[in-house]
């Protein structure tokens, strides 16, 4: 195609037909009827030409070299595509991390992987469910959960590639916390009976404790297994055990568990296992 036009033929057609092109703008009347058909007939010409060289340069390459430089045009799309799924994959999760950002400013020690809920499991009535990451992101079993406004749960089975997450309102949660405004110090644990309305309990308090309705309860990090001063939820009601005389608080997270949609997974902070490595004799 290339040498089509540098031939010296072309090129002396095109110098005329440049300058009929010149002789068209500047002619009225009959004389620019004449030249516009005679330039109507060359360019229909010169189209033709055109098309007859386009079509021999298609002819000059054998099959395998068409078949090849098509294969390339389809790997380079192919190409593409995977760098545009990548860039759209990476967004979405800079988009999820977004939403930790306050968090993650007041913790910079937090390491945070972002997922999102895949399934709940609907025979839990304590609203654990499943996650998009698992040991491949550095989500191992024990790990904190969070939503948006605190604590909600931690990671109790991992694959590689999911994670189940049990929450705050089961039974089977146990976190050392304290009352930001009086410091009394309890376990957050799941109750059946609060666990319906997003609630779980602040047990096992002092009899002179001072904890009252609104007070803010965070996360003693006395264990080592969760971060401290994680927000764990707010006071709503005091209540008292008469089956093993303890005093305990109804606590409700900031984050409504049964509806929440992303998460992120705090895969290490300062101080993590350190009560655990002093018992072990580390």
């Amino acid at each position: 195609m290339k040498e089509f036009f540098q031939s010296t033929k072309v090129k002396i057609f095109l110098s005329v037909l440049m300058v009929l092109i010149m002789l068209a703008v500047f002619t009225r009347n009959v004389e620019n009827n004449i030249i516009s058909t005679t330039l109507n007939a060359m360019t229909f010409g010169l189209s033709k030409v055109t098309a007859a060289a386009t079509e021999d340069y298609a002819k000059s390459k054998s099959y395998d070299e068409l078949n090849a430089e098509n294969e390339a045009l389809q790997q380079a799309n192919r190409e593409l595509r995977a760098k545009l799924v990548d860039y759209y994959s990476v967004k979405e999760e800079n988009t999820r991390l977004w939403k930790f950002y306050d968090i993650k400013k007041e913790h910079e020690d937090y390491s945070l992987i972002p997922a999102t809920v895949l399934r709940r499991d609907s025979s839990d009535e304590f609203g654990s469910f499943t996650i998009d990451k698992g040991t491949a992101s550095a989500v191992n079993v024990g790990a904190p959960v969070i939503g948006e406004n605190g604590l909600i749960g931690w990671i109790s089975e991992a694959d590689a590639y999911t994670a189940k997450v049990v929450t705050i309102l089961s039974p089977q949660t146990s976190i050392g916390a304290v009352d930001n405004a009086t410091n009394d110090t309890g376990i957050i644990t799941g109750s059946a009976k609060y666990a319906d309305d997003n609630r779980t309990t602040f047990s096992k308090l002092n009899s002179e404790n001072k904890v009252e309705k609104g007070d803010i309860i965070t996360s003693s990090g006395a264990s080592g297994i969760y971060p401290k001063g994680m927000v764990l939820g707010e006071v709503i009601e005091i209540g008292y055990d008469t089956y093993d005389t303890s005093h305990y608080a109804v606590i409700e997270p900031y984050d409504d568990i049964s509806k929440i949609v992303d998460v992120a997974v705090i895969t290490d902070f300062a101080g993590q296992g350190e009560i655990l490595r002093k018992e072990s004799g580390e």
